[in-house]
């Protein structure tokens, strides 16, 4: 004969359920490049620590920015002051695409958290740039702009935002008709920027002018701009470039 079946335990408690989590976009690529705003990459990164820190009232998300990125990672009492700060914020000048992509994304989360207090937020970068990468100059690799005397085989270095682009996203660029790969290597004059684009001078064609007008021929996003160096008028007194014949 079977025992009697025990009698049924209380009821399981009205667990709350699993708190969603929603994916917003974060801040895209800059690019930043030399002589741009160095806390854009950081608060992109979440680098809170090398962000300057500013007393509020907080005027532009560039002061506020050490704030918010400690209100990002866990900081309840940061992300308060940085989101209310955000609401009174005037817009950015024209042309700070950086402030303003940053001002926009940040919004856009202070929004989701404050009407879903309960909701994860996931940040995966937003596609694109924040402003158009663009190829402002030229420089030898003393950091003279525009290069000049230059001989083949020389180094010439890339300059403008198109700096803060990721390793291996340009390619190359036209030197004239001529294609030439793009290279990366460490930058001798920027810690801020201590990688940095670069190509060799191609063969100058006798009968070419020397003025070699530079743009990018292939990367991962349309750059604009372009630039020119000066090859030496006697390129009988340039040492052989590596590979040419003597």
């Amino acid at each position: 004969m079977q025992p009697p079946a025990p009698p049924p335990g209380p009821p399981a408690p009205d667990l709350p359920p699993a708190p969603e989590t929603v994916v917003l976009d974060w801040l895209p690529i800059g690019p930043v490049g030399r002589g741009d705003p160095i806390w854009y990459r950081n608060l992109r990164g979440m680098d809170c620590g090398s962000l300057p820190e500013y007393a509020g009232p907080f005027n532009t998300v560039e002061e506020g920015a050490k704030t918010l990125c400690l209100g990002l990672t866990g900081d309840q009492a940061a992300w308060d002051a940085g989101a209310s700060a955000l609401d009174t914020m005037p817009p950015p000048f024209e042309g700070d695409c950086w402030s303003a992509t940053a001002i926009e994304i940040l919004r856009t989360i202070a929004v989701v958290r404050q009407q879903n207090p309960g909701v994860s937020v996931e940040l995966a970068p937003r596609r694109g740039t924040a402003c158009p990468p663009e190829l402002a100059g030229l420089e030898d690799s003393e950091g003279n702009s525009p290069p000049f005397l230059v001989c083949p085989g020389q180094s010439i270095v890339l300059s403008g935002n198109i700096t803060g682009l990721p390793a291996g996203t340009v390619r190359s660029v036209y030197v004239g008709a001529t294609i030439a790969a793009v290279l990366q290597r460490q930058s001798f004059i920027d810690t801020n920027h201590p990688l940095e684009f670069y190509f060799l001078a191609p063969l100058l064609d006798p009968g070419q002018p020397t003025t070699a007008e530079v743009s990018i021929a292939d990367a991962d996003w349309p750059v604009r701009g372009s630039a020119s160096f000066e090859y030496a008028t006697d390129q009988g007194t340039c040492p052989q470039a590596p590979g040419t014949a003597p």
